[in-house]
């Protein structure tokens, strides 16, 4: 195999394992928001709508901005890699 495969097919490797954390990570986060603000409010700790919402204000900017873009850079990089290990194949 040639070498520039195998350092393209590490390169995918490290940033797949990049997006699966920040993924999970603003998962948990993004929860942890949504629980928080259900709460405030005096109601229990489970509860759709303060989620919806919660991922909602994540979508648009207004929460985690730094994990939104972390992961929207993350995605392109994948996007450029598949791209890069196509043009070997």
């Amino acid at each position: 195999m040639n070498p520039t495969v195998i350092f393209v097919l590490v390169a995918q490797t490290v940033l797949f394992l990049a997006w699966a954390f920040v993924a999970f990570r603003s998962l948990i986060r993004l929860n942890g928001i949504a629980t928080e603000r259900r709460l405030a409010e005096g109601n229990g700790p489970v509860g759709m709508s303060h989620t919806i919402a919660t991922f909602g204000d994540f979508a648009r900017g207004k929460v985690l901005r730094h994990d939104r873009n972390m992961l929207a850079l993350l995605t392109l990089a994948l996007f450029a890699s598949m791209a890069i290990r196509a043009s070997f194949a």
